[in-house]
This record gives structure tokens, C-alpha cells and sequence, in this order.
């Protein structure tokens, strides 16, 4: 392999933070937070670290005090090994944050000893071709399928507009996406993302219509997205999978778990 130890893995997993477009990111000395009112049901925190007890109880009101301020109703903060202090579960339940599905962290490393090209096994997709998106029509397609997929409600107009600008700008200095369709024919049947930062490739939002799984489908959005950030340098596909669904999937592929991220989830009227 290529030398892509736990803790190298976890720094490319603190590196990565999915802030929403038009998201009003706040950085404080104890998380990260992603305030995303109107936009989304809930606002995001990361990289939750405080020295003790007092500390936490503190962070914790400065961070809700902040969504409310900006109009949020809730947040979801990841608790991840690195999270501190130890006892930062117990302190969330208490203050009334429910759990919701955790994510496992699993990487694929795609180059072995040797420095060859290394990727996940295939499983045939009878018909079905993954493209990049290209066009303004495709990534509607793309923000479509969403709904039936992961069941997310209908995203605001301005959140729709935010991310077909982010899209346009991405086009018109780099040339791509980032995303992908996967096509029965004139179908759009499954969608994923990817951003390759560094040696890193990031896979995200990976999902197959209800009707189309158990396919090869999914096993053929990763293989399309690790054949082309070998292309783009990548040495590592990360992905984050909920353990209920997707995790299981990448494992059976050959991912392998290097942890798990837990999500609490508080909400306010």
C-alpha cells in the first residue's frame, strides 16, 4: 500500500467539511460551524474539541446561540474520534440532541506497494454508462434525483440557484463537475460526486434509483469515480457511507473502515 496510516487518514477527514452554498461559515476556538438557515433543515458543526467539562458546557450554548441568532431551528454536530472532551455524547444527550444514523469512514487506497494503479472490483452493469455532468440539463437531473434516491425534500429556490452557480463556475475555470450520472439508456438512473483535493478523493453523494439497485449500478459509480482520480493523481478515495446503507455496500467492495463518525442532531422552535 501507500503509506496511508489512521491518523494520515483522520487529517484528510478533518480537512474535509461539506459547507452548503451560501452557508455563513463561522470558525470558533472549540468547532466549526456551518450555518445554513432557510436553505437547509439543520446547520452543521465540526471538529468539536474543548479541553474539559466547563469548556464544552460553554461551546455547546455559544454554538446554539449562534444558529438561533441567524435564524436556524437546529443543528447536527459530528462527534468523531478525535472529538473531545471524552464524555461529549453523554453531554449532548443531556441537552437533549437525539442520534441519527452514524457514518463509517472508509478508504480505498489506489495505488499498491509498488505504486501501480489499484482499483475496487467491478460488478457489471448490464446498459448502464457513468458519465461526467456536463450540461446545465444534466445537472438538474443530477439535483433532481435527490429526492427520490435519499428522500430529501425539494431544496429551496435560492439553494438551487446557489449550487447551479457553483456548478457553472466550476465548468467554466476547471472544465468539470465533479459529478456524475449513471445512464440506462436516455435514463438517468444513479448519481455521485467526488472532489479530488491533494492526494485525496473525495466521494460523495453516491445513491441509485429504488428501481435500478442491486444492479451494479453503485459498483459502477466508484469504479468510474477511482478510475478518474488515478487520473487526476489521487492516491486515496475516501468516502463517508451511514452504516444502514451505503457502508455496507463499499465493504463489499473492498473499502476498508478505518472508524466511525457519530451525528447528533438537536432541534429548536
Amino acid at each position: 500500500m501507500t503509506g496511508w496510516t489512521e491518523e494520515r487518514i483522520w487529517d484528510a477527514v478533518e480537512a474535509w467539511r461539506w459547507i452548503p452554498p451560501g452557508s455563513t461559515r463561522e470558525d470558533h476556538e472549540n468547532f466549526e460551524l456551518a450555518v445554513t438557515p432557510g436553505s437547509y433543515a439543520l446547520s452543521f458543526a465540526y471538529g468539536f474539541r474543548a479541553p474539559d467539562g466547563p469548556s464544552a458546557e460553554s461551546a455547546l450554548t455559544e454554538l446554539q446561540r449562534r444558529v438561533q441568532a441567524a435564524g436556524g431551528t437546529g443543528v447536527r454536530i459530528h462527534v468523531d474520534p478525535r472529538s473531545r472532551p471524552a464524555d461529549l455524547p453523554d453531554r449532548l444527550r443531556r441537552r437533549g440532541y437525539r442520534t441519527a444514523e452514524d457514518a463509517e469512514v472508509l478508504v480505498w487506497e489506489l495505488r499498491d506497494g509498488r505504486g501501480d494503479p489499484r482499483l475496487p472490483p467491478l460488478r457489471a452493469a448490464e446498459g448502464v454508462e457513468v458519465r461526467e455532468v456536463r450540461t446545465k440539463s444534466e445537472f438538474h437531473e443530477f439535483v433532481r434525483l435527490s429526492r427520490p434516491i435519499f428522500g430529501d425534500p425539494v431544496p429551496p429556490e435560492a439553494t438551487i440557484a446557489a449550487f447551479t452557480g457553483e456548478f457553472e463556475r466550476a465548468m467554466r475555470e476547471t472544465g468539470r463537475s465533479d459529478r456524475f450520472l449513471a445512464w440506462k439508456g436516455p435514463v438517468p438512473v444513479g448519481r455521485a460526486g467526488m472532489e479530488v483535493v491533494g492526494e485525496v478523493a473525495r466521494l460523495w453523494g453516491t445513491g441509485v434509483l429504488p428501481e435500478h439497485r442491486r444492479g451494479g449500478v453503485y459498483s459502477l459509480l466508484v469504479r468510474a469515480r477511482c478510475e478518474e482520480a488515478l487520473r487526476r493523481g489521487a492516491t486515496l478515495a475516501l468516502a463517508t457511507g451511514l452504516v444502514g446503507t451505503s457502508a455496507p455496500i463499499l465493504k463489499r467492495r473492498g473499502f476498508r473502515a478505518v472508524g466511525v463518525i457519530h451525528r447528533f442532531e438537536a432541534h429548536w422552535t
